[in-house]
């Protein structure tokens, strides 16, 4: 049974008003598999609200890539939505 994946290329011009000025902090995955963020700063806050808007057409986070030009996200169709 085949499942759906796609990926997003979010470019990092994306996240460069957020980070101005901001210290780093941790994106944190449980081994229960729920991820958050500790403290709420812009840059994970953009990053989550980007999350959030896929997941409500039907996907999930499978694997985040930071890079020095973006952030690259693969996802898949979740199992709630049916397939």
């Amino acid at each position: 049974m085949a499942r759906g994946y796609t990926y997003e290329f979010y470019p990092l011009e994306l996240f460069k008003e957020a980070i101005a000025g901001e210290r780093r902090h941790v994106f944190v995955c449980l081994s229960n598999g729920k991820c958050r963020v500790e403290d709420k700063y812009p840059e994970f806050g953009k990053l989550l609200s980007l999350f959030e808007e896929k997941c409500q057409k039907g996907f999930e986070v499978v694997q985040v890539l930071f890079q020095d030009r973006g952030v690259l996200v693969l996802y898949k169709k979740s199992e709630l939505q049916g397939e």
